[in-house]
């Protein structure tokens, strides 16, 4: 099978054991040519994940892998887009989940509630790996605003131990508040911070 990640070619034999060993080698040449990953393409099927499953379950018949990168400057628009998306789709869905929590919450509203923790670790783990990249007033179209966005998101530090000992105390009332009144301007400051640095003005 052939291995291809921009111009370069790497070959490997059609066999179970090596699975590890190709993904290595895409790591290692990744890492060299500092390009950031973004998915494979194995004989014309788009794979976004479980890479070592797939390449095991179909190592005798791979033919070609092609390796999808981008550039930083793709990476960081593409996670800015990502962050905006989630934003912008969760704003209704934590209103109405902190209405739930105002009337009776069922087993599924805590279920939104623990989805709404992973979606907000998602938020400030990007930021977080966006913030860390050398040279990053050059790659986002407007650095003050992107600071702003950053000192919103360090209020999300503030609110969630707030939230986790309402939750502990199992106060009902007090985590509608929380999420109506302190997580959501905050959703609502961030998308208006991510709308400008994803599309301009």
């Amino acid at each position: 099978m052939y291995i291809q990640i921009q111009n370069k070619i790497l070959e490997f034999e059609n066999k179970l054991e090596i699975t590890q060993q190709i993904l290595n080698s895409i790591d290692e040449l990744l890492k060299k040519e500092n390009l950031q990953f973004s998915h494979l393409i194995i004989d014309g099927e788009v794979i976004y994940d479980d890479f070592y499953n797939y390449i095991n379950e179909n190592i005798k018949n791979i033919e070609k892998v092609e390796v999808v990168v981008l550039t930083l400057d793709e990476m960081i628009k593409e996670m800015i887009l990502s962050s905006y998306n989630y934003v912008k789709n969760a704003i209704p869905i934590i209103n109405k989940l902190a209405e739930k929590f105002y009337q009776r919450p069922s087993e599924n509203t805590w279920s939104e509630l623990s989805d709404l923790f992973e979606g907000i670790q998602w938020i400030m783990e990007s930021q977080t790996q966006i913030n860390s990249i050398n040279n990053l007033d050059t790659v986002v179209n407007d650095y003050d605003i992107w600071n702003e966005y950053v000192q919103e998101i360090s209020k999300l530090h503030n609110i969630i131990p707030e939230l986790e000992n309402a939750i502990l105390g199992k106060d009902n009332i007090l985590i509608g508040d929380i999420t109506l009144y302190e997580i959501v301007p905050v959703f609502e400051a961030m998308l208006k911070k991510l709308e400008f640095l994803t599309f301009g003005e």
